[in-house]
């Protein structure tokens, strides 16, 4: 965490703040429970004693006095591997003892030091207070100083409390300085905040501490020399004194520390032509490795500059990237970072051996030919070691640092890619330049599943469509119809299609009524499944010849009249004009109006007036659906009933008594067919609408049409128009992981083709296409115009 100023007022260096600190050491060491956990520790001086045998008269045995040597060897050796250990912070005092094959080591306070008189040891020792880590009388074994060293740390634990303070504050850091503190230049002191603390034994040991709000950071050590050093990533360099020697001396230990604050600097790297290098992994390093220092590393911007701050003294700039693929030789640039104020900039001149080439990969229609692997060989050979490898960009960009030659790039998709592998030549020349700067990428013709479904999720059977390319193989217009389809019972067709090439989907217009509003969709697409979304008409095809339209003008239907008496009008002309068939028109709010009193043939004027009719309904007030269709049983000729409505008037239990009842007693037993529009599936409305069609064998229709909200849009263009998965508002690109290998040739299968064994699927998440960046050529070709999924507006006359 980079360290902060103490915002808080920090108390003074002196007085009664250093009373309370000495205060709180002294309970952590009373916690600490210094040495055995005895008073007599506390404050208390302390070495090392290695007793061992010697001495040994000249009349003693020969094996004996050999003996007697080896201890001493082995006394010596201790002390020189525990002096080595502690760095001389504990004293080691060999004392020669009489007893033979003795060989302990104790832990003594200062006063039984062999200084003050005669040596204190063995039992003597142990009685006054010593504390034995060894003996080999006991153990029956030599000792090992890892052993005894673990045990020295254990038992000789010093709390050691350090404050942090700084003359500089890092950028943007206010605080107030600590009062009467100050440098021996006179400036103010600070005490700094969460500033992580790495403190370093010569043994490697690490430990961590964080300052507090004063500055303080508390750390538990043993006796020795230890490196303090600041956390990497903070805005300081180093302490003074970087170095601390806790002593041996069971107190705690306070300490100051001074953090002095990184040189800000700045670094331009270009190259052997004096061009900026941009993108470059900068590594610096310290010349004089200190333990726990870690390098620096930064990546420079477009102009190849990047500034950072480092500390005083010489470093080494480095290449800091991988070095497989290294585009430059091999670079060790000398810095001196000076202690001086202000920013020092550095200019560093690095060879090239590798340029960075872009290279846009597309399709026939400029779609990017995106998360495609490539290799770069210097030849065709597929065993030869590649140059440099990757993966194309979200734009369809090859980015790859590449050597002066002729190379071969090869674009190797994987199995589920919709692109086709593909190899060709690269020149790249001696100043950078390369050709060429793009390239076009074939794709697969593949199986693809369509599953047709309603706005509600719904299947979408047996729905006649067409598709066709956008364009011919020359990338001219295609202007000649296309293949036909027909979606099966579960809204699901297999056709094969070229992938990320612009395809129509049509719903074409019937004369005689259709299930299907007819509609235009462009798509494009790189997946093998797609959901698209096509929309019921509202009354389907009509099978009766004598029908009441009965249609809810109420001030709900406001936002649908227009559709619903469009629909309607449509409904005459393409199915009982000049059919001989009867019909007749009822608009009811609160209140009702007929257009003619009984049903009438569907004769041109009859049909003019019918229209005319509907051209005048306005909506308003309130429905009454009980009166409505109690009116509409009346017309004894009838054999349908069509109730088109919103749903907004309650079903109750009285309104399906009665329309049983009129519909048991009414001679043509007329089937009440519902359409409720935007009744969503499992809706209170969906329901009671179905159960009103349900009790006269009648059929329940939800279409879904978009209410007006004002908002302008292209002509004859839905806010909520898309493929699934695919949004063409924004874009036309779909992306998929299925596998696309299986190539077939180029065009579609016909709708009498077997297509039972599409299993349906779904797109997966909407994936935006962008224009290449940085491609300087771009073929011109005709813009595909964009035609979506109608909802809630009038097709458009053909």
């Amino acid at each position: 965490m980079p360290a902060t100023a103490s915002r808080s007022q920090g108390k003074g260096a002196r007085g009664g703040g250093e009373s309370a600190t000495r205060r709180r050491a002294y309970q952590q060491a009373e916690s600490l429970s210094f040495g055995d956990g005895s008073s007599r520790w506390l404050d208390t001086k302390f070495f090392i004693q290695v007793e061992h045998c010697g001495g040994t008269p000249a009349s003693a045995a020969f094996s004996v006095r050999l003996e007697g040597d080896l201890y001493q060897k082995k006394a010596q050796a201790l002390k020189q591997d525990l002096d080595q250990f502690f760095e001389g912070s504990i004293e080691v005092v060999l004392v020669e003892v009489p007893t033979l094959y003795a060989l302990e080591v104790r832990v003594m306070r200062d006063k039984h030091h062999p200084r003050h008189g005669s040596a204190v040891f063995g039992e003597e020792a142990c009685a006054q207070g010593a504390k034995t880590l060894f003996s080999k009388v006991a153990s029956k074994k030599w000792p090992k100083i890892d052993d005894l060293c673990a045990q020295l740390q254990e038992f000789t634990r010093i709390p050691v409390s350090m404050r942090v303070l700084c003359t500089e504050l890092p950028p943007g850091v206010e605080a107030a300085p600590i009062p009467g503190a100050e440098n021996g230049m006179g400036d103010p002191l600070f005490p700094l905040e969460n500033l992580t603390l790495k403190v370093f034994h010569s043994t490697g040991t690490e430990h961590r501490c964080s300052t507090d709000e004063e500055g303080r950071a508390m750390e538990v050590l043993f006796p020795g020399k230890f490196s303090c050093i600041c956390d990497p990533g903070c805005h300081y360099d180093r302490l003074d004194p970087g170095e601390i020697e806790v002593p041996s001396l069971f107190r705690p230990l306070q300490l100051v520390l001074l953090a002095k604050m990184k040189k800000a600097c700045s670094f331009e790297v270009v190259d052997h032509l004096d061009k900026p290098f941009r993108n470059f992994p900068l590594k610096i390093t310290r010349r004089k490795r200190t333990l726990g220092a870690e390098p620096v590393e930064l990546v420079t911007k477009g102009h190849g500059r990047v500034k950072g701050r480092l500390g005083v003294g010489l470093h080494i700039a480095s290449y800091g990237g991988p070095e497989e693929f290294s585009p430059v030789e091999p670079l060790a640039h000398d810095l001196e970072v000076l202690d001086i104020d202000g920013q020092q900039s550095f200019r560093i001149c690095v060879q090239r051996c590798r340029f960075l080439c872009e290279i846009a990969l597309h399709t026939r229609f400029n779609e990017p030919a995106r998360g495609c692997p490539f290799v770069v060989r210097s030849g065709r050979k597929r065993l030869q070691a590649h140059i440099a490898k990757g993966i194309t960009s979200s734009t369809g960009m090859a980015r790859v640092e590449l050597p002066p030659g002729k190379l071969v790039f090869a674009l190797e998709p994987e199995g589920e890619s919709p692109y086709v592998p593909m190899q060709f030549e690269l020149q790249v020349g001696e100043t950078g330049d390369f050709e060429p700067r793009s390239h076009k990428v074939e794709t697969k013709s593949v199986n693809v599943s369509l599953s047709l479904m309603t706005p509600y999720g719904e299947p979408a059977p047996f729905c006649d469509f067409e598709l066709r390319a956008c364009f011919r193989e020359n990338g001219t217009l295609a202007d000649e119809g296309g293949m036909s389809f027909c979606s099966d019972e579960q809204g699901q067709v297999l056709v094969a299609l070229e992938l990320l090439e612009p395809f129509v989907f049509s719903v074409k217009p019937s004369g005689s009524g259709s299930e299907y509003i007819p509609q235009d969709i462009s798509f494009l697409t790189d997946r093998q499944s797609l959901t698209i979304v096509v929309v019921r008409s509202l009354l389907g095809k009509i099978a009766e010849d004598s029908v009441v339209f009965v249609v809810d003008t109420s001030g709900s239907m406001q936002a649908y009249l227009d559709d619903v008496t469009s629909a309607v009008n449509l409904a005459l002309i393409q199915q009982f004009h000049k059919t001989g068939r009867r019909f007749n028109i009822l608009t009811f709010t609160d209140y009702q109006v007929e257009f003619q009193d009984d049903l009438v043939d569907a004769t041109p004027k009859n049909v003019e007036a019918a229209m005319q009719f509907c051209q005048h309904a306005q909506a308003g007030g309130i429905s009454n659906l009980s009166a409505a269709l109690r009116l509409a049983f009346a017309y004894k000729r009838a054999e349908a009933i069509y109730l088109i409505t919103d749903g907004e008037s309650d079903v109750t239990e009285d309104l399906l008594t009665q329309v049983q009842v009129q519909y048991l007693s009414h001679p043509m037993r007329p089937r009440l067919h519902t359409v409720g529009i935007n009744c969503a599936p499992g809706g209170a409305r969906n329901r009671g609408l179905q159960k009103l069609a349900q009790l006269t064998s009648g059929c329940f229709r939800a279409p879904c049409l978009e209410q007006d909200t004002g908002e302008t849009l292209l002509p004859g263009v839905s806010k909520h128009d898309k493929v699934k998965g695919l949004d063409l508002m924004d874009a036309q690109f779909a992306t998929t992981n299925q596998d696309t290998g299986d190539l077939l040739p180029r065009g579609g299968r016909p709708k009498d083709a077997n297509a039972g064994d599409a299993s349906s699927a779904t797109t997966g998440e909407d994936s935006n296409a962008h224009a290449d960046e940085g491609s300087e050529t771009e073929e011109l070709r005709p813009k595909v115009e964009t035609m979506f999924r109608i909802v809630g507006f009038r097709v458009p006359p053909q």
